[in-house]
């Protein structure tokens, strides 16, 4: 395994002041390229800038909605932003960018956001030599997807201390660890990550794990130890078939906290309120000959994740105003 990193510290260039959701914003983009499949090209739409007052059993549709909307900014490439003023540092990354973790100022938020993949090459992603299962050390018996892992420990100790040093600045900030797809998975082991190794972060109603569309991730040791640790919302929409998958005959199984989207042609903010690991009344309930790709990149509460190549450069000069930027990538 190796590992090159490439980091510096950018300036973005403002060129719309106005916007004044993210004029406060400071942003670390890590650039990794840990996924074995090409990457889609994506940018969210314009973010609402409501966040919680407080924990409830689950996020209100709105949250949901925004932190679908940091879910799919980890699709950008770096060519849709306004150019950084970084010189061969931006450029050598080839504009990949598929960690963000960025500071909200005036909504007191840390946002932690995990990329996807293609739906195309979803399946064999998941499905390849990499699906068979590796220890998952912080759980006795506890095991989980090998490529999933591998794909976490490169960015496990830039992600944590990145994340640790930021709550520290902020402790009264609350955090937000999101992903789409494949970036689901990684947003869960990351999540767990922060929990077991901090010295100064306690979980509680200020902590927030939400994923979109995520893969099952491990056993039912591992599921059975993510509810123990965690509060995770973990978002279903429709047919999809990633939530399907590796599937459950060879010992795959989902953790606690699913909101299935039942019917996304009607609603895309309607949900069940699932129970348990894997509810036959929820997703579950999909026959396999009824599953449809087209449902995986949404939309999760009114936002694709697509959106990227739906938005003008003019808003994202709106989104990107004012950034500090630092860049890292790595390879598998």
């Amino acid at each position: 395994m190796q590992q090159h990193i490439i980091s510096s510290n950018c300036s973005a260039i403002p060129t719309v002041k106005s916007f004044k959701s993210f004029s406060s914003f400071k942003l670390t983009f890590i650039i990794s390229l840990i996924l074995l499949s090409t990457l889609i090209e994506a940018v969210p739409t314009p973010f609402s800038s409501s966040f919680l007052n407080k924990r409830n059993d689950n996020p209100s549709n709105d949250d949901l909605k925004t932190f679908a909307d940091f879910a799919a900014a980890a699709y950008c490439q770096s060519s849709f932003f306004p150019k950084w003023n970084c010189g061969l540092l931006c450029n050598a990354t080839n504009g990949t960018v598929v960690t963000f973790i960025a500071t909200h100022e005036e909504n007191k938020l840390i946002v932690v956001s995990f990329r996807g993949t293609v739906p195309d090459n979803i399946k064999t992603v998941i499905t390849d030599a990499k699906f068979l299962f590796t220890d998952y050390p912080p759980a006795k018996d506890a095991k989980v997807h090998t490529g999933f892992y591998q794909a976490f420990l490169e960015t496990q100790s830039d992600v944590f201390n990145e994340v640790q040093n930021l709550h520290k600045q902020h402790p009264d900030f609350k955090v937000l660890y999101t992903g789409h797809s494949l970036g689901g998975a990684l947003t869960l082991l990351s999540a767990l990550d922060l929990v077991q190794n901090s010295t100064s972060f306690i979980p509680n109603k200020n902590f927030f794990v939400v994923t979109y569309g995520q893969p099952r991730v491990g056993n039912s040791v591992f599921s059975k130890y993510v509810d123990k640790t965690l509060k995770v919302t973990r978002v279903t929409n429709g047919d999809d078939p990633v939530p399907h998958l590796p599937p459950q005959f060879v010992g795959y199984e989902h953790h606690s906290g699913e909101l299935w989207i039942s019917d996304p042609e009607k609603s895309t903010s309607a949900f069940v309120t699932c129970n348990g690991p894997e509810d036959p009344k929820c997703s579950d309930s999909v026959a396999v000959n009824q599953l449809n790709a087209n449902f995986h990149m949404g939309p999760y509460f009114g936002v694709s994740m697509r959106a990227c190549n739906a938005i003008n450069q003019q808003s994202l000069n709106q989104l990107t105003s004012g950034l500090g930027v630092n860049k890292l990538q790595t390879n598998i």
